[in-house]
């Protein structure tokens, strides 16, 4: 497959690092110097700098030839008209773009019109993944397939139920269908574990199994269940207002929080469900005038990471149950759990993995993206061609690293063993390495 993604920054690197590295056919236009030598010096594929709405900008980078066009720069209306222009010249299947202007996603069929197939909208995609995390319990991380599984990330504590235990022995002293897919130990290495591993404090693990029990196994690891009723979101700006909007109702009480004030009249007139409150989300008197600390939920959705981070860890510190934070670097992603926050979500992972999600559509139903994309969880139909239809788990031939760990069957959810048959129509979920997703997708 070829691919020419217009912009380098955070998400057209990422995803330009993820495609090459499973030896796809991947050319980057940037018009920013000094992010284009960036690129050409981290990434195994072709960088040109340049205008991606120039045609012969697009032409050097390969559209003559490419299969799909992203368009992912900073400027909406460049990735517009670059699609535009894509689209107009050259013979490309696919067209995707991100947009980070509501409005304008609000208008996708008159986008269909100019050539695009396909509308991300980086805010949209992180408001909706916390969304669905407060509903199930702002526990952990959540991953819902289409089928009646989940995938959640859960970290081991020192009083966890799981830690310094093999795998095995966790199974059987909690007694429910469940399978530890990875773990992700506190110094980096991702481990896809067999039986024999043991869990450690400060390991990550990411567990699968159906949903009415997955909750029962969420606690039994050390998150206890929690019922969200007040619910506090620091930050107006479209994703707090997207998440006030989707969570309010259920007889929730929620206060949004922003030092805009007049955003904060604006929001009122649109939110009427919410409290709206002007105020900072980094002035301590505000937690303590408005009681934060006896609140089951703080979500800090301000365009402030290090803001996000801080006041997530206050809250906390005060007394709330559960803490969200919005936050885009790695190293803050990945010295979350060491902070005491609850969860962190970033708008750049959400794109990424809606864009995968479309890149791989076709038998692969679903693609969720983990570990800053180190692992990947496919969700895919077993075709009538399939390699491992009719075969046993454990008679198959997958790459080291990778493994089943759930199946959907006429309906039913399964959580299978090593001597479950796969047939044609199952819908099933496999774990991997990211190292692996070609080898992967040609065997499923």
């Amino acid at each position: 497959m070829n691919i020419v993604i217009a912009g380098a920054g955070g998400v057209g690197f990422h995803i330009a690092k993820h495609l090459s590295e499973e030896k796809k056919d991947v050319a980057i236009i940037e018009k920013d110097v000094d992010k284009a030598n960036f690129a050409s010096e981290r990434l195994d594929c072709l960088v040109v700098q340049g205008e991606a709405t120039d045609v012969n900008v697009l032409k050097e980078a390969g559209c003559d030839k490419a299969d799909m066009f992203i368009a992912v720069t900073d400027s909406d209306e460049v990735n517009m008209v670059s699609c535009f222009v894509a689209a107009n010249n050259f013979n490309i299947e696919k067209k995707i773009v991100r947009l980070r202007n509501i409005q304008y996603t609000q208008s996708f069929s008159s986008f269909k019109n100019i050539g695009i197939d396909f509308i991300i909208n980086p805010e949209i995609e992180a408001a909706k993944t916390i969304i669905n995390t407060v509903n199930l319990g702002a526990s952990t991380d959540v991953i819902t397939f289409d089928i009646d599984i989940q995938m959640r990330g859960i970290h081991i504590d020192e009083d966890s139920l799981f830690k310094n235990k093999t795998i095995s022995e966790i199974k059987t002293r909690v007694n429910k269908n469940f399978i530890i897919s990875a773990i992700k130990r506190e110094e980096g290495e991702l481990i896809i574990p067999s039986g024999f591993i043991e869990v450690k404090e400060g390991d990550y693990l990411y567990v699968v199994a159906k949903s009415d029990t997955i909750n029962d196994i969420v606690e039994l690891a050390g998150k206890t269940k929690i019922r969200i009723k007040d619910i506090a979101i620091f930050g107006a700006g479209n994703i707090g207002l997207t998440i006030a909007k989707g969570l309010s109702g259920r007889k929730r009480n929620i206060k949004l929080i922003d030092k805009d004030y007049e955003r904060c009249k604006k929001v009122a007139s649109i939110c009427k469900k919410a409290i709206v409150i002007h105020g900072d989300a980094d002035d301590a008197e505000l937690f303590e005038e408005e009681n934060i600390g006896d609140f089951d939920v703080a979500i800090t959705a301000t365009d402030n990471e290090e803001i996000n981070l801080l006041s997530a860890i206050y809250a906390k510190n005060l007394g709330v149950k559960r803490s969200i934070a919005l936050a885009d670097k790695a190293n803050y992603i990945a010295m979350s759990n060491k902070l005491n926050i609850d969860i962190v979500i970033s708008p750049k992972l959400a794109t990424v993995n809606s864009i995968l999600r479309f890149i791989r559509k076709g038998k692969i139903v679903g693609v969720y993206s983990i570990f800053g994309g180190e692992a990947e969880a496919l969700e895919f139909v077993v075709s009538n061609n399939s390699k491992i239809k009719n075969k046993k788990l454990k008679e198959l031939d997958l790459p080291k690293g990778s493994l089943v760990v759930a199946i959907n069957r006429n309906g039913e959810s399964i959580i299978p063993d090593g001597n479950f048959t796969i047939k044609e129509n199952d819908r099933a979920v496999i774990f991997t390495k990211k190292e692996h997703i070609t080898q992967i997708e040609q065997i499923i």
